[in-house]
């Protein structure tokens, strides 16, 4: 069944071309709107596969919805429809990623036909472009505060945006830290995306902030008490859109088995459970990866990071992977120094050339070069 949006700005020819195609098997039409703003709305709530778009239409024209189709759906079909003496902005239709066009007045057959052809023609392409589009995720977690978790999923999302569209989402919902270990205090959050439209990725696009060229950010509350307020269903609208716009999404947890953070760990490619070498820290991490365990998570799945390794503390690295076998992954070594500069400074060890030749920033390459994204 190919699912069809009509745009155009007169309701008669709205009505004839979906008494037309209400007339032929495989065809549904899902809505109908008047101009491009209400396209733009539409698109999420009724998932089209084809979009027949008029050019001249109030408020946002064909040209600049299309263009905003291609750059925000690529999978969806745009063919535009068109007067005979409108060859320039068909032109210009097909550039901003029309895929065909029809000239008004059309006849049954000829609409028909070329909403087929066309669908028949770009529907593997757009089955490949979704896969493309579905980014892996990895999600750091902890049983107990205090262990860098925060800091390593910054600096990782900065190594991975060197070669990877990357989103870093801050869904420690309560006590969130990552805006301060960008210098991203003054910016929007979570709080206010969900607040609005979920459904597209324009809308979210507004509370992101631009770390680099590769790197959007999105941060957590900046109240505790607004961690509430969030649930599983906004987290999972959220990760649905923001999936088919990066290559990676590396999200922050809080130290608990909460509904939020289940979900997250579900929805996981790779989960990071952070420790470091104090006998609290490794205990708890044992009681959380047997936790993981009865929920079904692999060794795959469940990586084990030892964060400010160091062998001075009385427990070498033999000792930790003889205890934790094969959830056992890397260790990130200890530089305290470096790691509070950084967080004071508002800039990570990722992005600061002083540390290029560092054993911390080796460490964190050699994650980032044993995951397959």
């Amino acid at each position: 069944m190919i699912r069809i949006l009509i745009a155009d700005d007169i309701k008669e020819t709205r009505e004839v071309i979906k008494k037309i195609l209400d007339m032929e098997d495989g065809f549904l039409v899902v809505g109908e709107a008047q101009n491009g703003e209400e396209v733009l709305k539409l698109i999420p709530k009724v998932k089209p596969d084809v979009i027949l778009m008029d050019i001249n239409m109030p408020i946002i024209n064909g040209l600049e919805a299309t263009e905003r189709i291609t750059r925000e759906y690529p999978n969806i079909i745009v063919i535009i429809m068109s007067v005979q003496g409108e060859s320039e902005y068909l032109r210009k239709a097909m550039f901003y990623g029309a895929k065909e066009y029809i000239i008004k007045p059309f006849n049954y057959e000829q609409l028909i036909e070329t909403i087929k052809a066309t669908y028949e023609r770009y529907k593997d392409l757009n089955k490949m472009i979704e896969k493309e589009k579905n980014a892996k995720i990895i999600t750091l977690f902890s049983t107990k505060g205090g262990v860098g978790k925060t800091t390593l999923a910054t600096n990782l999302a900065v190594l991975f945006s060197q070669g990877k569209k990357v989103l870093l989402l801050d869904l420690d919902l309560q006590f969130g830290d990552i805006a301060v270990l960008i210098n991203g205090l003054n910016y929007k959050t979570i709080m206010e995306a969900i607040n609005d439209d979920l459904e597209s990725f324009s809308s979210i696009k507004q509370y992101l902030y631009s770390f680099n060229e590769n790197l959007d950010v999105l941060f957590a509350p900046k109240s505790p008490e607004e961690a509430e307020f969030i649930g599983k269903e906004s987290i999972e609208r959220l990760l649905d859109v923001l999936k088919k716009h990066y290559d990676l999404l590396i999200i922050d947890t809080g130290v608990n088995f909460s509904d939020n953070t289940l979900f997250v760990l579900d929805s996981a490619d790779y989960i990071f459970f952070t420790s470091n070498m104090d006998i609290a820290s490794l205990k708890n991490a044992k009681t959380g990866l047997n936790v993981m365990k009865s929920l079904g998570y692999d060794s795959k799945k469940v990586k084990l990071i030892i964060n400010r390794f160091n062998t001075k503390y009385g427990v070498s690295l033999r000792d930790i992977e003889e205890t934790f076998k094969e959830n056992f992954f890397k260790v990130v070594e200890d530089d305290e120094e470096a790691v509070i500069i950084s967080i004071n400074k508002g800039q990570p060890i990722a992005s600061n050339p002083k540390y290029k030749k560092s054993k911390i920033l080796k460490s964190l390459e050699d994650i980032t070069k044993s995951i397959e994204i």
